[in-house]
C-alpha cells in the first residue's frame, strides 16, 4: 500500500472518529434527568457510607470536609520532613565527600 493511501486512509479515519465523538458529545449535552441525579447521588452516599464516609446531613459532611484537612496536612507534613530528611542525606555526602578529597590532599602534602 503506498504512503499516499496510508495517509488518506487515516485521514478518514480520524475524521470519521471526530464525527462520532462530537454526536456523542450532543447526545450527552442535554445532561441527565432529575431521576438519575437522584439515583446517582443515592449511590454513591450509599457507597461512601459502605467506606465508612456518612454523608447524611451537613454536621456529617463538615466532620469529614475536616478530616480530609487534617489528612492533607499530615501529607504535607510528612512530606516536608521527608524532603528535609533527604536534604540532610545530600548535605552529609557530600561534606563526607569533601572531607575525603581534603584528607588526600593532606595525605599527598605530607
Amino acid at each position: 500500500m503506498s504512503i499516499g493511501k496510508r495517509v488518506e486512509l487515516l485521514e478518514h479515519d480520524r475524521e470519521q472518529q471526530s464525527r462520532v465523538l462530537t454526536g456523542l458529545i450532543d447526545q450527552m449535552g442535554h445532561g441527565f434527568t432529575k431521576e438519575q441525579l437522584a439515583q446517582l447521588r443515592m449511590a454513591m452516599r450509599e457507597e461512601l457510607a459502605d467506606a465508612g464516609l456518612r454523608l447524611d446531613s451537613a454536621d456529617h459532611q463538615d466532620d469529614a470536609r475536616r478530616d480530609f484537612m487534617f489528612l492533607r496536612s499530615l501529607r504535607k507534613g510528612v512530606n516536608g520532613t521527608a524532603a528535609k530528611i533527604g536534604w540532610l542525606v545530600i548535605a552529609a555526602v557530600c561534606g563526607a565527600v569533601i572531607w575525603l578529597v581534603n584528607s588526600g590532599l593532606n595525605v599527598w602534602k605530607a
